[in-house]
Protein backbone atom coordinates (compact mmCIF):
# COMPACT_ATOMS: atom_id res chain seq x y z
CA UNK A 1 0.00 0.00 0.00
CA UNK A 2 1.56 3.72 -0.73
CA UNK A 3 0.63 6.60 1.14
CA UNK A 4 0.15 9.95 -0.16
CA UNK A 5 3.06 11.95 0.51
CA UNK A 6 1.86 15.12 2.38
CA UNK A 7 5.00 17.88 2.62
CA UNK A 8 7.74 19.30 0.83
CA UNK A 9 10.34 16.80 2.34
CA UNK A 10 8.73 13.40 1.23
CA UNK A 11 7.99 15.10 -2.12
CA UNK A 12 11.68 15.21 -2.80
CA UNK A 13 12.77 11.96 -0.77
CA UNK A 14 10.03 10.35 -3.55
CA UNK A 15 11.70 12.43 -6.48
CA UNK A 16 15.01 11.11 -5.11
CA UNK A 17 13.31 7.79 -5.11
CA UNK A 18 11.75 7.69 -8.76
CA UNK A 19 15.49 8.55 -10.10
CA UNK A 20 17.52 5.99 -8.58
CA UNK A 21 14.68 3.43 -9.93
CA UNK A 22 15.02 4.70 -13.46
CA UNK A 23 18.73 4.67 -13.37
CA UNK A 24 18.62 1.22 -11.54
CA UNK A 25 16.16 -0.19 -14.38
CA UNK A 26 18.39 1.24 -17.16
CA UNK A 27 20.91 -0.70 -16.20
CA UNK A 28 19.63 -3.76 -16.03
CA UNK A 29 18.17 -3.16 -19.58
CA UNK A 30 21.82 -2.15 -20.74
CA UNK A 31 23.51 -5.57 -18.81
CA UNK A 32 25.10 -7.49 -21.70
CA UNK A 33 25.88 -4.53 -24.43
CA UNK A 34 30.02 -4.06 -23.09
CA UNK A 35 32.50 -6.84 -24.09
CA UNK A 36 35.37 -6.99 -21.65
CA UNK A 37 39.05 -8.68 -23.02
CA UNK A 38 41.52 -9.93 -20.60
CA UNK A 39 45.13 -8.48 -21.07
CA UNK A 40 47.52 -10.58 -22.40
CA UNK A 41 50.26 -10.06 -19.79
CA UNK A 42 53.94 -10.53 -20.83
CA UNK A 43 56.22 -12.40 -18.44
CA UNK A 44 60.38 -11.76 -19.12
CA UNK A 45 62.62 -14.46 -18.21
CA UNK A 46 65.91 -16.26 -18.95
CA UNK A 47 67.98 -13.00 -19.31
CA UNK A 48 70.58 -12.71 -16.83
CA UNK A 49 71.55 -9.58 -15.13
CA UNK A 50 75.18 -8.85 -16.52
CA UNK A 51 76.72 -9.92 -19.45
CA UNK A 52 80.83 -9.87 -20.16
CA UNK A 53 81.52 -8.79 -24.06
CA UNK A 54 84.01 -7.82 -26.60
CA UNK A 55 83.84 -4.94 -29.23
CA UNK A 56 83.24 -7.26 -32.10
CA UNK A 57 81.91 -10.54 -30.52
CA UNK A 58 78.71 -12.08 -31.44
CA UNK A 59 75.89 -11.56 -28.53
CA UNK A 60 73.20 -13.81 -28.25
CA UNK A 61 70.46 -13.63 -26.12
CA UNK A 62 67.28 -15.72 -25.88
CA UNK A 63 64.91 -14.35 -23.37
CA UNK A 64 61.59 -16.69 -22.27
CA UNK A 65 58.48 -15.71 -22.72
CA UNK A 66 55.17 -16.96 -20.76
CA UNK A 67 51.96 -15.32 -22.23
CA UNK A 68 49.45 -15.17 -19.81
CA UNK A 69 46.73 -15.73 -22.90
CA UNK A 70 48.98 -17.05 -26.08
CA UNK A 71 51.69 -15.10 -28.36
CA UNK A 72 49.29 -15.49 -31.09
CA UNK A 73 46.40 -13.57 -29.52
CA UNK A 74 48.18 -10.14 -30.05
CA UNK A 75 50.50 -8.97 -32.22
CA UNK A 76 53.93 -8.01 -30.45
CA UNK A 77 56.71 -5.44 -31.06
CA UNK A 78 60.46 -6.88 -29.69
CA UNK A 79 62.89 -3.81 -29.38
CA UNK A 80 66.76 -3.71 -27.48
CA UNK A 81 67.85 -0.65 -26.91
CA UNK A 82 71.16 1.08 -25.48
CA UNK A 83 70.26 2.86 -22.74
CA UNK A 84 72.16 6.24 -21.92
CA UNK A 85 71.82 8.72 -18.91
CA UNK A 86 72.02 8.46 -15.05
CA UNK A 87 68.83 9.22 -14.08
CA UNK A 88 66.12 9.92 -16.80
CA UNK A 89 67.07 7.06 -19.34
CA UNK A 90 66.29 7.23 -23.06
CA UNK A 91 67.91 5.56 -25.69
CA UNK A 92 70.83 5.34 -26.86
CA UNK A 93 70.70 3.74 -29.94
CA UNK A 94 68.57 0.48 -31.23
CA UNK A 95 70.85 -2.51 -31.69
CA UNK A 96 67.95 -5.07 -32.79
CA UNK A 97 64.52 -4.75 -33.03
CA UNK A 98 64.28 -9.16 -33.12
CA UNK A 99 62.39 -10.78 -30.82
CA UNK A 100 65.98 -12.90 -29.97
CA UNK A 101 68.97 -10.81 -29.70
CA UNK A 102 72.42 -11.91 -32.62
CA UNK A 103 74.42 -9.22 -33.17
CA UNK A 104 77.86 -8.30 -33.29
CA UNK A 105 78.62 -6.24 -30.46
CA UNK A 106 79.34 -2.61 -32.12
CA UNK A 107 77.60 0.55 -33.15
CA UNK A 108 76.08 2.11 -31.30
CA UNK A 109 78.25 0.88 -28.24
CA UNK A 110 81.26 3.24 -28.30
CA UNK A 111 83.71 0.93 -26.60
CA UNK A 112 84.96 -0.25 -23.07
CA UNK A 113 82.46 0.59 -20.37
CA UNK A 114 79.68 -0.74 -18.68
CA UNK A 115 75.93 -0.32 -20.56
CA UNK A 116 72.46 -0.64 -19.35
CA UNK A 117 70.10 -2.42 -21.69
CA UNK A 118 66.80 -2.54 -22.09
CA UNK A 119 64.70 -5.73 -23.98
CA UNK A 120 61.19 -4.13 -24.43
CA UNK A 121 57.99 -6.07 -25.49
CA UNK A 122 55.09 -4.37 -26.48
CA UNK A 123 51.57 -5.44 -27.26
CA UNK A 124 50.74 -3.45 -30.68
CA UNK A 125 46.84 -4.10 -30.19
CA UNK A 126 47.33 -2.24 -26.52
CA UNK A 127 50.06 0.00 -26.56
CA UNK A 128 50.87 -1.96 -23.35
CA UNK A 129 54.75 -2.32 -22.66
CA UNK A 130 56.80 -4.79 -20.82
CA UNK A 131 60.39 -4.28 -20.18
CA UNK A 132 63.96 -5.95 -18.36
CA UNK A 133 67.04 -4.16 -18.45
CA UNK A 134 70.57 -5.37 -17.42
CA UNK A 135 73.85 -4.89 -17.52
CA UNK A 136 76.27 -5.12 -20.69
CA UNK A 137 80.25 -5.05 -19.76
CA UNK A 138 82.09 -4.27 -22.94
CA UNK A 139 86.19 -4.52 -23.57
CA UNK A 140 87.14 -2.91 -26.64
CA UNK A 141 90.31 -5.17 -28.07
CA UNK A 142 90.17 -3.26 -30.44
CA UNK A 143 91.88 0.32 -28.95
CA UNK A 144 95.48 -0.47 -28.81
CA UNK A 145 98.24 -1.78 -31.17
CA UNK A 146 99.41 -1.08 -35.09
CA UNK A 147 96.33 1.44 -36.91
CA UNK A 148 96.82 1.30 -40.60
CA UNK A 149 95.60 3.39 -43.37
CA UNK A 150 94.51 1.17 -46.38
CA UNK A 151 93.73 1.72 -50.41
CA UNK A 152 89.95 -0.10 -50.93
CA UNK A 153 88.28 -0.12 -54.38
CA UNK A 154 86.46 2.18 -55.83
CA UNK A 155 89.28 5.13 -55.27
CA UNK A 156 88.19 4.99 -51.18
CA UNK A 157 89.89 3.82 -47.92
CA UNK A 158 89.36 2.24 -44.77
CA UNK A 159 91.53 1.39 -41.16
CA UNK A 160 92.82 -1.64 -40.39
CA UNK A 161 94.33 -2.91 -36.92
CA UNK A 162 96.55 -5.25 -35.42
CA UNK A 163 95.03 -5.09 -31.72
CA UNK A 164 97.07 -6.01 -28.71
CA UNK A 165 95.39 -7.03 -26.16
CA UNK A 166 96.39 -9.25 -23.19
CA UNK A 167 99.70 -9.35 -24.86
CA UNK A 168 97.90 -11.08 -27.96
CA UNK A 169 98.11 -9.61 -31.71
CA UNK A 170 94.66 -9.83 -33.26
CA UNK A 171 93.90 -9.02 -36.98
CA UNK A 172 90.62 -6.29 -37.61
CA UNK A 173 89.47 -4.97 -40.83
CA UNK A 174 87.20 -1.80 -42.28
CA UNK A 175 87.02 -0.62 -39.01
CA UNK A 176 85.41 2.72 -40.23
CA UNK A 177 82.91 0.58 -41.83
CA UNK A 178 82.62 -1.25 -38.48
CA UNK A 179 82.20 1.42 -36.35
CA UNK A 180 79.84 2.81 -39.09
CA UNK A 181 82.27 6.37 -39.52
CA UNK A 182 80.77 9.23 -41.07
CA UNK A 183 84.33 9.94 -42.63
CA UNK A 184 83.62 11.26 -46.04
CA UNK A 185 85.61 8.63 -48.06
CA UNK A 186 84.25 8.46 -51.62
CA UNK A 187 86.49 9.63 -54.19
CA UNK A 188 89.13 10.07 -51.74
CA UNK A 189 92.89 9.47 -52.09
CA UNK A 190 94.49 8.54 -48.72
CA UNK A 191 97.47 10.64 -48.60
CA UNK A 192 98.77 9.92 -44.37
CA UNK A 193 97.52 9.17 -40.89
CA UNK A 194 99.31 10.10 -37.81
CA UNK A 195 98.13 9.18 -34.22
CA UNK A 196 99.09 11.16 -31.22
CA UNK A 197 98.78 13.17 -28.14
CA UNK A 198 96.41 16.07 -29.10
CA UNK A 199 94.61 17.99 -26.26
CA UNK A 200 92.17 19.79 -28.91
CA UNK A 201 91.04 16.14 -29.95
CA UNK A 202 87.75 15.02 -30.15
CA UNK A 203 86.99 12.11 -27.24
CA UNK A 204 84.34 10.26 -25.54
CA UNK A 205 86.20 10.59 -21.82
CA UNK A 206 84.58 13.33 -20.06
CA UNK A 207 87.61 13.66 -17.40
CA UNK A 208 89.18 15.09 -19.97
CA UNK A 209 92.28 12.76 -19.57
CA UNK A 210 92.02 10.86 -23.05
CA UNK A 211 93.70 13.40 -25.52
CA UNK A 212 94.34 11.35 -28.23
CA UNK A 213 93.36 11.80 -31.85
CA UNK A 214 93.81 10.25 -35.13
CA UNK A 215 94.64 12.83 -37.86
CA UNK A 216 94.06 11.24 -41.56
CA UNK A 217 95.05 12.94 -44.62
CA UNK A 218 93.52 12.82 -47.84
CA UNK A 219 93.68 14.99 -51.10
CA UNK A 220 90.30 16.76 -50.16
CA UNK A 221 90.69 17.24 -46.29
CA UNK A 222 92.63 17.63 -43.45
CA UNK A 223 90.20 15.00 -41.22
CA UNK A 224 90.60 13.49 -37.58
CA UNK A 225 88.14 11.36 -35.70
CA UNK A 226 87.63 10.30 -31.99
CA UNK A 227 90.35 7.34 -31.15
CA UNK A 228 88.09 5.39 -29.49
CA UNK A 229 84.91 4.60 -32.26
CA UNK A 230 86.64 6.63 -35.34
CA UNK A 231 83.38 8.95 -34.65
CA UNK A 232 83.87 11.57 -37.62
CA UNK A 233 81.76 15.25 -37.56
CA UNK A 234 82.53 18.48 -40.09
CA UNK A 235 84.06 20.55 -36.36
CA UNK A 236 86.64 17.87 -35.85
CA UNK A 237 88.45 18.97 -39.28
CA UNK A 238 91.30 21.13 -39.17
CA UNK A 239 89.15 24.13 -40.25
CA UNK A 240 86.99 23.52 -36.69
CA UNK A 241 90.18 24.50 -34.26
CA UNK A 242 89.44 28.06 -33.54
CA UNK A 243 92.88 29.53 -33.96
CA UNK A 244 93.00 28.52 -37.42
CA UNK A 245 93.03 31.50 -39.55
CA UNK A 246 90.04 32.78 -41.39
CA UNK A 247 92.25 32.03 -44.76
CA UNK A 248 90.97 28.79 -44.37
CA UNK A 249 87.63 28.69 -43.53
CA UNK A 250 86.82 31.14 -46.60
CA UNK A 251 86.96 28.66 -49.65
CA UNK A 252 90.86 27.64 -49.39
CA UNK A 253 90.61 24.33 -47.03
CA UNK A 254 93.83 23.34 -46.11
CA UNK A 255 95.03 20.28 -47.50
CA UNK A 256 97.70 18.97 -45.59
CA UNK A 257 100.23 16.30 -47.34
CA UNK A 258 101.52 15.29 -44.75
CA UNK A 259 102.06 16.24 -40.62
CA UNK A 260 104.77 15.18 -38.46
CA UNK A 261 104.19 14.69 -34.69
CA UNK A 262 107.28 14.18 -32.99
CA UNK A 263 107.03 12.86 -29.92
CA UNK A 264 109.54 11.39 -26.78
CA UNK A 265 106.95 8.85 -25.94
CA UNK A 266 103.13 8.50 -26.78
CA UNK A 267 101.74 10.66 -23.94
CA UNK A 268 104.06 13.67 -24.44
CA UNK A 269 102.14 17.07 -26.05
CA UNK A 270 104.63 18.46 -28.37
CA UNK A 271 104.57 20.93 -31.54
CA UNK A 272 103.56 19.35 -34.87
CA UNK A 273 104.60 20.41 -38.44
CA UNK A 274 101.93 20.57 -41.11
CA UNK A 275 103.09 20.41 -45.01
CA UNK A 276 100.93 21.98 -47.34
CA UNK A 277 100.88 23.69 -50.51
CA UNK A 278 105.02 24.11 -50.15
CA UNK A 279 104.49 25.81 -46.96
CA UNK A 280 105.34 24.10 -43.39
CA UNK A 281 102.77 24.95 -40.96
CA UNK A 282 103.66 25.69 -36.97
CA UNK A 283 100.58 23.67 -35.18
CA UNK A 284 101.16 23.51 -31.12
CA UNK A 285 99.66 22.55 -28.30
CA UNK A 286 100.96 24.10 -24.94
CA UNK A 287 98.86 22.49 -21.74
CA UNK A 288 95.02 22.30 -23.39
CA UNK A 289 95.36 24.98 -25.67
CA UNK A 290 96.07 24.36 -29.55
CA UNK A 291 97.09 27.11 -32.43
CA UNK A 292 97.57 26.81 -36.02
CA UNK A 293 99.35 29.73 -37.26
CA UNK A 294 99.03 31.06 -40.44
CA UNK A 295 102.54 32.18 -41.17
CA UNK A 296 104.49 29.43 -42.74
CA UNK A 297 107.95 28.39 -40.64
CA UNK A 298 109.75 28.95 -44.00
CA UNK A 299 109.10 32.72 -43.93
CA UNK A 300 111.73 33.98 -41.79
CA UNK A 301 111.78 37.78 -40.86
CA UNK A 302 115.18 38.49 -42.76
CA UNK A 303 113.55 36.94 -46.78
CA UNK A 304 110.26 39.06 -46.65
CA UNK A 305 108.36 35.80 -48.41
CA UNK A 306 107.95 31.97 -47.29
CA UNK A 307 111.02 30.27 -49.26
CA UNK A 308 110.12 26.89 -51.35
CA UNK A 309 110.53 24.40 -48.67
CA UNK A 310 111.29 20.36 -48.78
CA UNK A 311 108.45 18.67 -47.89
CA UNK A 312 110.81 16.49 -45.24
CA UNK A 313 111.98 18.22 -42.05
CA UNK A 314 114.04 17.20 -38.70
CA UNK A 315 112.29 17.90 -35.60
CA UNK A 316 112.58 17.66 -31.88
CA UNK A 317 109.75 17.37 -29.71
CA UNK A 318 109.65 20.74 -27.82
CA UNK A 319 109.82 23.23 -30.90
CA UNK A 320 113.09 23.06 -33.30
CA UNK A 321 112.86 22.20 -36.67
CA UNK A 322 115.48 21.92 -39.46
CA UNK A 323 114.06 22.49 -42.83
CA UNK A 324 115.71 23.21 -46.70
CA UNK A 325 115.46 25.99 -48.80
CA UNK A 326 115.30 24.78 -52.50
CA UNK A 327 115.57 28.25 -53.08
CA UNK A 328 118.99 28.82 -52.25
CA UNK A 329 119.89 25.23 -51.16
CA UNK A 330 120.60 25.12 -47.71
CA UNK A 331 119.23 24.25 -44.11
CA UNK A 332 117.01 26.57 -42.03
CA UNK A 333 116.58 26.45 -38.54
CA UNK A 334 113.19 27.27 -36.91
CA UNK A 335 112.75 27.05 -33.57
CA UNK A 336 109.47 28.67 -31.23
CA UNK A 337 109.45 31.08 -28.76
CA UNK A 338 106.96 31.83 -26.08
CA UNK A 339 105.62 35.23 -28.33
CA UNK A 340 105.28 32.84 -31.58
CA UNK A 341 107.26 30.82 -34.00
CA UNK A 342 110.68 32.67 -35.88
CA UNK A 343 112.68 31.44 -38.05
CA UNK A 344 116.68 31.44 -38.35
CA UNK A 345 119.13 30.06 -40.99
CA UNK A 346 121.64 28.01 -40.02
CA UNK A 347 124.61 30.91 -40.67
CA UNK A 348 128.44 29.78 -40.14
CA UNK A 349 128.68 32.32 -37.93
CA UNK A 350 126.27 30.83 -35.62
CA UNK A 351 127.96 27.61 -35.53
CA UNK A 352 130.50 25.88 -33.40
CA UNK A 353 133.58 23.94 -34.02
CA UNK A 354 131.27 21.51 -35.03
CA UNK A 355 130.94 23.05 -39.00
CA UNK A 356 133.62 21.78 -40.21
CA UNK A 357 131.58 18.01 -41.25
CA UNK A 358 129.64 19.73 -44.02
CA UNK A 359 127.98 23.40 -44.86
CA UNK A 360 124.46 24.50 -43.62
CA UNK A 361 124.79 26.63 -47.38
CA UNK A 362 126.29 24.16 -49.72
CA UNK A 363 125.41 25.81 -53.18
CA UNK A 364 125.79 22.32 -55.01
CA UNK A 365 123.57 20.25 -52.26
CA UNK A 366 120.03 19.35 -53.50
CA UNK A 367 117.84 17.23 -50.81
CA UNK A 368 116.80 13.93 -51.65
CA UNK A 369 115.46 13.15 -48.03
CA UNK A 370 116.07 13.92 -44.77
CA UNK A 371 114.15 12.84 -41.26
CA UNK A 372 114.76 11.87 -37.69
CA UNK A 373 116.95 8.65 -36.89
CA UNK A 374 115.23 9.59 -33.25
CA UNK A 375 113.49 12.06 -31.46
CA UNK A 376 116.44 14.60 -31.60
CA UNK A 377 118.97 13.24 -34.19
CA UNK A 378 118.25 13.56 -37.71
CA UNK A 379 119.63 12.63 -41.28
CA UNK A 380 119.40 14.09 -44.39
CA UNK A 381 120.30 12.54 -47.82
CA UNK A 382 121.92 14.96 -50.37
CA UNK A 383 123.07 15.01 -53.80
CA UNK A 384 126.64 17.14 -54.43
CA UNK A 385 125.99 17.96 -57.97
CA UNK A 386 129.56 19.56 -58.11
CA UNK A 387 131.17 15.63 -57.38
CA UNK A 388 128.12 13.84 -58.79
CA UNK A 389 127.87 11.90 -55.13
CA UNK A 390 125.78 11.56 -52.70
CA UNK A 391 126.14 12.18 -48.77
CA UNK A 392 124.97 11.22 -45.59
CA UNK A 393 124.76 14.21 -43.06
CA UNK A 394 124.33 13.78 -39.62
CA UNK A 395 122.36 16.31 -37.38
CA UNK A 396 121.27 17.05 -33.44
CA UNK A 397 118.46 19.15 -33.24
CA UNK A 398 118.94 20.91 -29.81
CA UNK A 399 116.23 23.45 -28.72
CA UNK A 400 117.42 26.49 -29.59
CA UNK A 401 120.52 25.09 -31.39
CA UNK A 402 121.49 22.77 -33.70
CA UNK A 403 124.86 20.71 -33.66
CA UNK A 404 126.37 19.16 -36.80
CA UNK A 405 127.58 15.14 -36.05
CA UNK A 406 129.14 13.84 -39.45
CA UNK A 407 129.38 13.30 -43.21
CA UNK A 408 129.86 10.39 -45.28
CA UNK A 409 130.16 9.90 -49.36
CA UNK A 410 127.97 6.92 -50.73
CA UNK A 411 129.45 4.21 -52.44
CA UNK A 412 128.57 4.33 -56.54
CA UNK A 413 125.95 1.74 -57.69
CA UNK A 414 122.55 3.02 -56.32
CA UNK A 415 120.44 6.02 -57.83
CA UNK A 416 118.98 7.42 -54.81
CA UNK A 417 116.41 9.89 -56.59
CA UNK A 418 114.68 6.25 -57.35
CA UNK A 419 114.89 5.60 -53.66
CA UNK A 420 110.83 6.09 -52.39
CA UNK A 421 111.56 5.43 -48.09
CA UNK A 422 114.80 6.11 -46.36
CA UNK A 423 114.80 4.17 -42.85
CA UNK A 424 117.84 4.88 -39.99
CA UNK A 425 117.82 2.11 -37.59
CA UNK A 426 117.74 4.49 -34.07
CA UNK A 427 120.46 2.89 -32.60
CA UNK A 428 122.44 0.42 -34.77
CA UNK A 429 124.40 1.84 -37.79
CA UNK A 430 122.16 0.74 -40.77
CA UNK A 431 120.72 2.82 -43.41
CA UNK A 432 117.26 1.08 -45.83
CA UNK A 433 116.44 2.60 -48.54
CA UNK A 434 113.58 1.16 -50.55
CA UNK A 435 112.57 1.62 -54.54
CA UNK A 436 109.00 -0.23 -55.28
CA UNK A 437 110.34 -3.14 -56.37
CA UNK A 438 114.03 -2.95 -54.45
CA UNK A 439 115.14 -3.19 -50.17
CA UNK A 440 119.02 -2.23 -49.80
CA UNK A 441 121.10 -2.15 -46.80
CA UNK A 442 124.22 0.15 -45.73
CA UNK A 443 126.18 0.13 -43.25
CA UNK A 444 127.30 3.69 -42.65
CA UNK A 445 130.03 3.47 -40.42
CA UNK A 446 131.85 1.45 -42.88
CA UNK A 447 130.07 2.90 -46.18
CA UNK A 448 131.52 -0.09 -48.89
CA UNK A 449 128.59 -0.99 -50.77
CA UNK A 450 125.23 -1.71 -50.68
CA UNK A 451 123.30 -4.86 -49.89
CA UNK A 452 120.39 -5.79 -52.21
CA UNK A 453 118.37 -7.50 -49.12
CA UNK A 454 114.90 -7.71 -51.25
CA UNK A 455 114.75 -11.45 -51.37
CA UNK A 456 114.16 -11.62 -47.89
CA UNK A 457 110.88 -9.27 -47.28
CA UNK A 458 109.27 -8.73 -51.11
CA UNK A 459 106.87 -12.11 -51.98
CA UNK A 460 106.99 -12.53 -55.38
CA UNK A 461 104.57 -10.18 -56.99
CA UNK A 462 104.83 -7.72 -54.32
CA UNK A 463 105.46 -4.22 -54.44
CA UNK A 464 106.32 -1.85 -51.51
CA UNK A 465 104.20 0.76 -50.28
CA UNK A 466 105.17 1.92 -46.42
CA UNK A 467 109.11 0.93 -44.90
CA UNK A 468 109.33 2.75 -41.57
CA UNK A 469 111.44 2.48 -38.12
CA UNK A 470 109.30 1.59 -35.29
CA UNK A 471 111.31 3.36 -32.66
CA UNK A 472 109.41 6.46 -32.49
CA UNK A 473 105.96 5.92 -32.02
CA UNK A 474 105.77 2.11 -31.43
CA UNK A 475 106.21 0.41 -28.03
CA UNK A 476 109.25 -2.19 -27.61
CA UNK A 477 111.53 -3.44 -29.68
CA UNK A 478 113.57 -1.10 -31.96
CA UNK A 479 111.93 -3.13 -35.90
CA UNK A 480 111.40 -2.40 -39.29
CA UNK A 481 108.44 -2.20 -40.68
CA UNK A 482 107.58 -3.06 -43.97
CA UNK A 483 104.11 -3.21 -46.16
CA UNK A 484 103.75 -4.47 -49.72
CA UNK A 485 101.20 -4.97 -51.55
CA UNK A 486 100.26 -7.49 -54.82
CA UNK A 487 99.33 -4.96 -57.87
CA UNK A 488 97.23 -7.64 -59.45
CA UNK A 489 95.59 -8.71 -56.29
CA UNK A 490 92.16 -8.20 -54.84
CA UNK A 491 92.13 -4.56 -53.89
CA UNK A 492 91.48 -3.89 -50.36
CA UNK A 493 93.17 -7.55 -49.75
CA UNK A 494 96.17 -7.82 -51.29
CA UNK A 495 98.60 -5.84 -49.09
CA UNK A 496 100.78 -7.47 -46.17
CA UNK A 497 102.56 -6.09 -43.54
CA UNK A 498 105.73 -7.70 -41.51
CA UNK A 499 108.32 -6.60 -38.56
CA UNK A 500 111.60 -7.34 -38.25
CA UNK A 501 114.50 -7.44 -36.00
CA UNK A 502 117.69 -6.32 -36.44
CA UNK A 503 120.79 -8.86 -36.91
CA UNK A 504 122.90 -6.72 -34.74
CA UNK A 505 126.10 -6.68 -36.40
CA UNK A 506 124.89 -7.41 -40.02
CA UNK A 507 121.64 -5.10 -40.34
CA UNK A 508 120.32 -8.76 -41.50
CA UNK A 509 116.22 -8.16 -41.37
CA UNK A 510 114.76 -11.64 -39.57
CA UNK A 511 110.87 -11.48 -39.21
CA UNK A 512 110.01 -10.97 -35.68
CA UNK A 513 107.66 -13.13 -33.71
CA UNK A 514 105.14 -11.91 -30.98
CA UNK A 515 106.08 -12.35 -27.85
CA UNK A 516 109.85 -12.96 -28.13
CA UNK A 517 109.50 -16.60 -26.14
CA UNK A 518 107.29 -18.74 -26.62
CA UNK A 519 104.62 -18.58 -23.19
CA UNK A 520 103.57 -21.29 -21.59
CA UNK A 521 100.75 -22.27 -23.31
CA UNK A 522 102.43 -22.25 -26.54
CA UNK A 523 100.96 -19.00 -27.87
CA UNK A 524 103.84 -17.03 -30.36
CA UNK A 525 103.12 -15.71 -34.06
CA UNK A 526 105.39 -14.16 -36.64
CA UNK A 527 104.36 -10.84 -36.94
CA UNK A 528 103.01 -11.42 -40.53
CA UNK A 529 99.64 -10.36 -41.69
CA UNK A 530 97.80 -10.43 -44.98
CA UNK A 531 94.52 -9.47 -46.02
CA UNK A 532 94.93 -5.22 -46.04
CA UNK A 533 94.67 -3.43 -48.64
CA UNK A 534 97.54 -1.19 -49.99
CA UNK A 535 98.89 0.43 -47.15
CA UNK A 536 99.35 4.05 -47.33
CA UNK A 537 101.01 4.62 -43.44
CA UNK A 538 100.95 2.46 -40.05
CA UNK A 539 101.08 4.19 -36.81
CA UNK A 540 100.23 3.39 -33.28
CA UNK A 541 96.96 3.71 -30.89
CA UNK A 542 97.07 3.84 -27.46
CA UNK A 543 94.60 5.94 -26.04
CA UNK A 544 95.33 5.20 -22.41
Amino acid sequence: MIFPVKNKNNKLAGLLLGILACVYASCIDDKGNYSYREINAVEISGIEKSYSVYLGQSLKITPSLSFSISETQDSFKYEWHLMTGSSNKISGGLLSAEKNLDIIVGNPIPGDGSYDVIYCVTNITTGVRYDCIFTLNVRDRMQTGYIMLCERENNSFDIDLISLFNDTLTQYHNLLDFYESKLPRTGCKPLDLVCYCDPASPTLAADGKKKYAIWILTDKGTERVRIENFEWKPEFNISGISSVPEKFLQGEPLIAEKMVAPVVNLLSEAVNWIYCRGNWYWYNFPGMTTYFYLSPVNAPSYVGAPYKAAPYIVSRAQSAALLFNEDANRFEYQYANSSGNSANVLRTNRLSADNTHFNWENPDYRLIYMGNRDFSIGFAVVKNVSSNKYELLLMDILDTSVRKLGRAEFPAGLALEDVKFFTFHNSMPYLYCATEDKLYRINTTAMQQWDDITSSVLPAGHKISRMKNSAFRFPANRRIIVATYDPAGQAGKNGQLALYNVQDGTGDLILAKHPDKQTEAGYQIDMKWTGFGKIINIDYKDPK
